[in-house]
């Protein structure tokens, strides 16, 4: 893993992007061609991490830097920063969906930036900001609750689809460079095909080593065929046949490898691959990260991928939340002012979850008529009640905003100052009611974003060089240019996606209406580590704090440990910023001190 970090911070790397006084510098090991750099005259441009530009296309993109074109940089294929100099302004873009995070702060009357947070509060001394950690906790996708706050005071995290640029007098300022786009659905089709097969193609024939995951699910599997049909060397697949949940994956991946020359299926079963396990010894991940507690999963599945050692690892992640479509979405057709669709629709989400349709339509009807800040006002409430006190909602019931099952650990004070955050929120919210819906979708996204950041951290502190070409920025804009209703069927699990393959991967591939679930591996994992859990819980840092009643959330570890269904979600969570918090307790102090560096 390495990180850029700005020269005004500190010289801490072992090379600088490029000559100068305030040359930003990297820090930790990088992988094959993962830093280029081109320049004409004082204007200089680095990509870091997996561009797959040409020179040509770089040389262009000096052109699109000098007179501020910022998503210009944005459109070539692959997952990285773009770094702007000119002398005076230095220009840092993270991705549109901020997988590529940019931190950055203001201390001692400066701009200061860096790809890790942890780096730069080591640098400016900043604390660990246990309200923004509970807050994420709680409301992991309402921005208006978490805002741009990190794990550390002061330490603001750069949106997605911005550019933060400083001059060199220190000042900063942030600017946009996403515009929102309406596609048809069949543009939309034609665009996420092309950007879906350009982002697997390039991976594939640049490795020499490719491997990938291959669950068996639309996602992943579909990846797996592409690259088969490109690549310049076989794929390696591997599965995770674990005994411990039932699901139909390990069927699907068999079927999808037969008559694949190119495919390599490797089932993998480890009884000791599960949630939980060897918990105190997981990487650790530069925020807080709510899937930490499964590393050991996803590491004895891939173990085969490290020792191969993959150049390329392909991974399904994001395409759920960026190609599915949320609940709320019902609230969308009811203004659509379909009666027929929309009954169509609650019907089958009615027969999914056993629910009246009458309920289901009156919960459509209901959320279609609530303002997003109406909703933050309701998040407001829930948070403000007291666990005694709270009612039980309907069970149909929908919602643009709500909090996580954490909300019933909470202290009084924390759910006070918590539920002044929302209410803040909504006397100041100007989302207009249309929309609301894409609004909370580019939310959940660019949450996603922040969890994939450290997903891909994860993964490169054990070796494993992690992809995820469905969160490349041309995929994720084609699958963001049509409205949030129409990522929904009642006939397919996911249709834009489903028409932009179509011809590529297998009919039966595309049908698939089930998803494989990973409960029985997680409540095994609570069961046999529970005296872990227990003792993180014990010592909680946020209890400490005043944040969480650890007390009442080691009940429900209790509950969940016995087999009884309850805040498994929640808890997890939970266990993994405690977690986080005990790594950072017991870290060294990353070295920020100036020290020489060799000039690229």
């Amino acid at each position: 893993m390495f990180h850029l970090i700005s020269h005004d911070v500190s010289v801490i790397g072992s090379s600088r992007l490029w000559r100068g006084e305030h040359a930003p510098v990297l820090r930790g090991r990088l992988r094959g061609d993962a830093r280029r750099v081109v320049s004409e005259g004082k204007l200089r441009l680095a990509v870091i991490g997996s561009c797959y530009a040409d020179d040509r296309q770089l040389h262009d993109g000096l052109r699109a830097a000098s007179s501020g074109q910022w998503s210009a940089l944005t459109r070539w294929p692959g997952s990285y920063w773009a770094i702007a100099d000119d002398g005076w302004l230095t220009a840092v873009l993270t991705d549109v969906a901020g997988t590529r995070p940019v931190y950055f702060t203001e201390h001692a009357g400066r701009t200061h930036w860096s790809t890790s947070a942890r780096a730069l509060a080591d640098r400016v001394g900043a604390a660990v900001d246990h309200a923004t950690v509970t807050a994420r906790l709680l409301c992991p996708t309402v921005p208006e609750i978490t805002g741009s706050g990190t794990a550390f005071q002061g330490i603001r995290r750069l949106p997605g689809g911005h550019a933060l640029v400083v001059d060199r007098q220190g000042r900063h300022s942030l600017h946009s460079y996403e515009e929102p786009r309406l596609l048809s659905f069949t543009d939309a089709a034609s665009e996420l095909r092309e950007a879906l097969v350009t982002a697997v193609t390039s991976r594939a024939r640049a490795a020499e080593r490719l491997t990938a995951d291959f669950s068996g699910g639309l996602d992943s599997t579909s990846l797996v065929l592409l690259a088969a049909d490109t690549a310049n060397t076989d794929v390696l697949a591997v599965t995770d046949a674990d005994a411990t949940s039932l699901n139909e994956d390990v069927n699907y991946a068999q079927r999808a490898a037969q008559g694949q020359r190119k495919v390599h299926h490797a089932l993998v079963t480890d009884p000791e691959g599960l949630f939980f396990a060897e918990l105190l010894a997981a990487p650790v991940t530069d925020q807080p990260f709510p899937d930490a507690a499964r590393w050991r999963m996803r590491a004895s599945y891939q173990r085969p991928c490290i020792e191969h050692r993959s150049d390329v690892h392909l991974t399904g992640s994001g395409a759920d939340t960026l190609l599915a479509a949320s609940p709320s979405y019902l609230a969308d057709l009811v203004r659509l002012r379909d009666a027929s669709v929309l009954l169509h629709h609650c019907l089958a989400r009615a027969r999914l979850r056993h629910f009246p349709v009458y309920a289901v339509v009156a919960a459509a009807v209901r959320l279609s008529r609530t303002t997003h800040s109406e909703a933050l006002r309701h998040l407001a409430r829930d948070i403000a009640a007291a666990p005694a006190t709270a009612r039980p909602e309907p069970p149909a019931r929908l919602h643009w905003v709500m909090a996580s099952g954490l909300r019933a650990w909470l202290t009084p004070e924390a759910r006070r100052r918590l539920s002044l955050r929302a209410t803040t929120a909504a006397d100041h919210c100007t989302i207009h009611p249309r929309d609301t819906s894409i609004h909370r979708a580019w939310a959940e996204l660019r949450e996603f974003g922040t969890y994939e950041a450290e997903l891909r951290n994860q993964a490169h502190a054990l070796g494993l060089p992690h992809h995820a070409p469905y969160l490349d920025n041309a995929v994720v804009r084609a699958a963001m240019a049509i409205p949030t209703a129409a990522r929904s069927s009642t006939t397919a699990q996911k249709p834009l996606l489903g028409a932009a393959l179509q011809g590529l991967v297998p009919d039966w591939l595309l049908r698939r209406r089930t998803k494989g679930a990973y409960d029985g591996n997680a409540y095994a994992g609570i069961r046999r580590n529970a005296d872990v859990l227990h003792d993180l819980l014990a010592q909680s840092e946020l209890a400490a704090e005043g944040w969480i009643d650890a007390s009442a959330a080691r009940v429900e570890l209790e509950r969940l440990a016995s087999g009884v269904p309850g805040r498994l979600a929640a808890l997890e969570a939970l266990v993994t910023a405690e977690l986080w918090l005990h790594q950072h307790r017991s870290r060294p102090v990353i070295d920020t001190a100036p020290e020489a560096s060799a000039h690229v």
